[in-house]
């Protein structure tokens, strides 16, 4: 007789999905961003303080970005 296995095989798309956009986020926080994230926060101040852009600047000269 054989094993059902088909219901423990499904890909988990919706773990992907997820991952893959928190992934981007990730990405575009550390390396393209200049104050937009915040900006929806703090409104122009934030292009003028940069925090995300200081809290990471030397992770992005370690991994080879440049960012000025």
């Amino acid at each position: 007789m054989l094993a059902d296995v088909s219901t423990g095989a499904k890909p988990q798309w919706r773990a992907y999905v997820v991952s893959l956009g928190l992934g981007l986020l990730l990405f575009f926080l550390m390396a393209l961003d200049q104050g937009q994230l915040l900006s929806l926060i703090q409104g122009q101040v934030a292009y003028t303080q940069n925090l995300i852009h200081e809290s990471v600047h030397d992770s992005r000269h370690v991994n080879g970005m440049p960012c000025h």
